[in-house]
């Protein structure tokens, strides 16, 4: 029973990040980088999360993508992470900046990150994007 449940949690995050990563271009294309880049955020959370319930069986209870990417202990993810470490530091920053602060972005800002969460999605076996 666990197994199936386990099954239909992964589903459900694996729906709401791709969700997350569809809405951004919407963000995006009103000129609210801040706010897509908020939501790139929270796909790349979940797609993590449901990627260590798969893997590991369940998922810490944290937020920073720097941490997650660790805990998964994925060569693919780690290679992403140590070479786009700055998209990270933006992400992490537009989860903190959307909820508490005023910080603008661009859309370089936007792409550059859309781009990573495309390729960590395909590190962790997550399509339809």
């Amino acid at each position: 029973m666990v197994s199936v449940l386990s099954s239909r949690l992964y589903r459900e995050l694996v729906n709401r990040a791709i969700h997350f990563f569809k809405i951004s271009s919407y963000d995006a294309d009103a000129g609210r980088y801040d706010i897509a880049l908020f939501h790139l955020e929270q796909a790349a959370q979940l797609a993590l999360k449901a990627y260590l319930l798969k893997t590991v069986g369940d998922f810490p209870k944290i937020h920073s993508l720097k941490e997650l990417i660790e805990v998964c202990e994925d060569e693919c993810l780690e290679k992403l992470a140590n070479e786009k470490w700055y998209i990270i530091d933006i992400l992490e920053d537009a989860y903190i900046g959307g909820r508490y602060f005023i910080r603008k972005y661009a859309f370089r800002e936007y792409e550059e990150s859309k781009k990573f969460i495309e390729e960590m999605f395909r590190c962790i076996g997550i399509s339809s994007i």
